[in-house]
């Protein structure tokens, strides 16, 4: 089953194949929460978090220069990674 991050991630990446995502690496997998998603691209000194425990929408997202939104669909969650990672509105 694909998960709603799952796909953020992939339309992200064939977007914007240079950006980088990583999902939080925890000391206790199972027990703790690794529902953090972290984009980074090497043009940018911005850092993207996307957060969903369950891997599915509404994500919470968060950045190091703006203040969290929360996305209620992948679409809205896309556009807030990509215009955070100073892209601007993606094409379709």
């Amino acid at each position: 089953m694909v998960r709603d991050i799952d796909k953020l991630i992939a339309q992200v990446r064939r977007d914007y194949p240079s950006v980088a995502v990583e999902q939080l690496r925890v000391s206790h997998p199972g027990a703790d929460d690794d529902g953090l998603w972290f984009f980074k691209h090497p043009g940018t000194l911005n850092e993207v978090q996307v957060e969903s425990s369950t891997g599915a929408a509404p994500f919470l997202v968060e950045s190091n220069e703006d203040p969290p939104a929360k996305a209620l669909t992948v679409e809205q969650g896309i556009l807030l990674v990509v215009t955070r990672l100073g892209f601007g509105a993606r094409t379709a």
